[in-house]
């Protein structure tokens, strides 16, 4: 079971959320308006601009005025960690959005990071670094002696970009549709029938392992090493990450879980058979003291998936 000791606070956990549209943005507006208060946290998991970044060119500008106005328009504190395409931009990048949002770790810091807000305790990793340094600069000693600052009593939120389990593309899963339109990869309307082409480029995805995807070494040295440690904590340890386009949660043990939230702004297929929910609508989580509930951000009233208060089997 999860148990929540954090009454009164809400965490809204949105992922890939780089390429905005205005409508998009007036809906997570109004959301804000419907469920979030003062007091709250909104993170941002990375992938925050499309598609390479903030190169302060009118495009990049554009697009990331579109996300700081919906953060503006949030009433409670608001974080951003950086994904790969955010790192397209260099460390320069990463600090012209820092600008406008705080971002953790430290940008450009390679080692983990714990902050609590209110009753939130988190402890954020720049999972793209550890992954382009093949974790050569990453303390794991340092990592542990936060973690070991916890009680019991308490729950750990883990907030890194590329998610330690997932059951998209990055972890391996394609749908047949893959396959046939691997043009929409590229844009999601180039219904152009390639079919051998979509076969190829899937099987050398996989037998090369892409650096995005959880089969390439770095990533699933991090992404092993964090579960395992996980599993021996004494309290409820919760993986949020986005770099997956679309909603799912895993249980990694009796008190870890793994949740994905990378569909910001755009969606992309998951095996639904993989995890204990899945779904790849463009929404976002939220998390309370009594729940933790997923929503389409067309409809901003009603869930589309629920765990009750310590009802988490």
């Amino acid at each position: 079971m999860i148990w929540f000791l954090l009454w009164g606070q809400q965490l809204f956990l949105v992922g890939d959320a780089g390429a905005l549209t205005p409508r998009q943005v007036r809906l997570y507006e109004r959301f804000w308006l419907t469920h979030a208060r003062k007091g709250d946290v909104l993170l941002w998991l990375g992938d925050n601009l499309y598609p390479a970044g903030h190169r302060d060119r009118p495009r990049d500008r554009r697009r990331w005025a579109r996300l700081v106005s919906v953060s503006r328009s949030f009433p409670g504190t608001v974080i951003a960690t950086p994904g790969n395409h955010d790192w397209k931009a260099g460390l320069a990048g990463i600090l012209r959005q820092e600008r406008d949002l705080r971002h953790l770790p430290t940008p450009g810091s390679s080692q983990a990071e714990t902050i609590s807000i209110g009753r939130w305790h988190f402890l954020f990793i720049d999972s793209e670094l550890y992954i382009q340094s093949g974790g050569k600069d990453f303390s794991w000693r340092r990592l542990d002696s936060l973690t070991h600052a916890f009680s019991s009593s308490d729950t750990l939120f883990f907030v890194l970009h590329h998610p330690p389990r997932t059951a998209g593309a990055h972890g391996g899963y394609f749908p047949l549709s893959a396959h046939i339109f691997p043009l929409r990869i590229i844009h999601p309307a180039l219904y152009v029938p390639l079919p051998g082409l979509g076969s190829l480029f899937i099987f050398l995805r996989k037998a090369t392992h892409h650096p995005t995807d959880l089969s390439y070494p770095a990533y699933k040295a991090l992404a092993d090493s964090l579960i395992n440690r996980a599993k021996q904590l004494p309290y409820t340890v919760i993986f949020v990450s986005g770099h997956d386009h679309n909603l799912q949660i895993h249980r990694l043990s009796e008190k870890s879980w793994a949740i994905v939230s990378g569909s910001g702004c755009k969606t992309e297929p998951l095996s639904k058979r993989r995890t204990l929910w899945g779904k790849a609508v463009v929404g976002l989580w939220k998390l309370s003291s009594h729940e933790i509930e997923a929503y389409a951000l067309r409809q901003p009233t009603v869930p589309i998936w629920r765990f009750a208060e310590t009802a988490v089997p």
